[in-house]
């Protein structure tokens, strides 16, 4: 089964603005009382991301309301 954990960043997020909007990027859980998780060459705590799975076939499972939609491209009309 080939499934990784991936992350978006809140728009309330202080850290907003650091990908694409809504944009997923691949995401591990550490060992760390206040930034528990490391991506994006950055470190986020869990109340700034919303938690997704991407499946082997590219589709992204988003954890808070189960929809499924494919990897978000960025929107280059801005």
């Amino acid at each position: 089964m080939d499934q990784q954990l991936v992350a978006r960043i809140k728009r309330r997020s202080k850290y907003w603005g650091q990908t694409e909007p809504h944009q997923w990027f691949d995401v591990r859980v550490v060992e760390d009382a206040g930034y528990r998780l490391r991506g994006n060459s950055n470190n986020y705590r869990l109340d700034d991301v919303v938690l997704g799975i991407r499946l082997a076939s590219g589709f992204i499972v988003d954890l808070v309301n189960g929809k499924t939609n494919h990897r978000r491209k960025p929107d280059r009309h801005g």
